[in-house]
């Protein structure tokens, strides 16, 4: 029996149905949500500053509390240290946060939100809000409390996992 052939005489390609991915899984659909609503928040104006996603968790954690050292922002945030350092490099440079010596240990530098970054906080705050009523909106109040458990659920696990991994 002869193979068949394209047109430019090559037999055709087979389909490798491990490499398919024709239904999505939970965490594929939850890291697109993820992107969807980044970009939102990235294309608002906020004080003429685009903030990728580190330094707006950055940004989160030191408007949740101030006077935070370098390692203690890398823990809040899950970021790698040498991201944290690049990004309040460039954060310092545009007026939004400002860096200290510790006055009790000189090793250590405090990170403050100036008061631009407090600003610049305060209307991301009011996007994500925005965004999070708008993608919100379809659920009802026991879907809402279901994802939120679920979702810390798999966050802590996740968590906990990195944790373990770092001690071995």
């Amino acid at each position: 029996m002869p193979v068949k052939r394209n047109v430019n005489g090559n037999p055709p390609e087979q389909k490798n149905d491990n490499m398919r991915c024709d239904k999505p899984t939970p965490i594929m659909v939850l890291n697109e949500i993820s992107r969807i609503m980044g970009a939102r928040i990235r294309s608002k104006d906020i004080e003429g500053v685009t903030l990728q996603k580190s330094a707006r968790l950055i940004l989160r954690e030191l408007a949740h509390k101030d006077d935070k050292t370098q390692l203690e922002l890398v823990k809040a945030t899950h970021l790698k240290a040498p991201t944290v350092s690049v990004v309040l490099q460039k954060l310092e440079k545009e007026g939004i946060v400002s860096r200290k010596a510790d006055e009790y240990d000189l090793r250590a530098t405090r990170v403050f939100l100036t008061e631009r970054g407090h600003a610049i906080d305060d209307e991301l705050r009011k996007a994500i809000q925005e965004e999070d009523r708008i993608a919100m909106e379809v659920l009802s109040e026991e879907e809402k409390e279901t994802l939120m458990k679920t979702l810390c659920k798999i966050r802590d696990h996740l968590v906990q996992e990195a944790f373990e991994e770092d001690e071995e």
